[in-house]
């Protein structure tokens, strides 16, 4: 089961090194923050940033599935006014903390970006992890891409929200 890894391993190193050499690791609490959204985290630093000040660090989430895999998924989190960096975005799975690696480089720019993915071992489970998350990423890419398309035109207040959650757009992406 991929989650949030214990103690940062040679292997989780050597996986961050590939990312970014100038940059180390580090555990981020979880802080929940009432009315932000699972899983965006670009949007909700943004809307932190507009309330309190502070800036916004681009990174990669590093997830583990102990001694057989290792991912990375693009996220941004907060730095406050102390310069302190905060994970303000709530995790479909309630994980309490993540493992986070900042880029120096890397920014999101409206595009999706694919995670990064490490098997540990070389055998067919892993080399389908592999296949399965690119597989997923195209698909996300694909429907990302048409909703984009149809937030360009105007969405009734009633209507169904593009998102998908099934509630009325007024009631949910509409609110902000």
């Amino acid at each position: 089961m991929i989650t949030t890894p214990n103690r940062i391993s040679k292997e989780i190193l050597e996986f961050c090194g590939e990312m970014d050499p100038t940059t180390k690791p580090i555990f981020l609490k979880l802080f929940r923050i009432e009315g932000y959204v699972c899983e965006e985290g670009y949007g909700n630093v943004e809307k932190r940033i507009e309330k309190n000040g502070g800036s916004i660090q681009y990174g990669w989430i590093i997830w583990e599935d102990p001694k057989i895999f290792l991912e990375a998924e693009f996220h941004a989190v907060w730095i406050n006014n102390e310069g302190e960096y905060i994970d303000i975005t709530p995790k479909i799975d309630e994980e309490k903390r993540i493992l986070f690696l900042p880029d120096s480089k890397k920014k999101f720019t409206g595009n999706l970006i694919d995670n990064l993915r490490k098997p540990l071992v070389d055998n067919k489970y892993t080399r389908n992890l592999v296949k399965g998350g690119k597989n997923k990423f195209e698909i996300k890419n694909r429907n990302y891409k048409e909703s984009l398309k149809i937030k360009k035109r105007k969405i009734g207040r009633n209507e169904p929200c593009p998102c998908g959650s099934g509630k009325k757009y007024k009631r949910c992406c509409g609110t902000s």
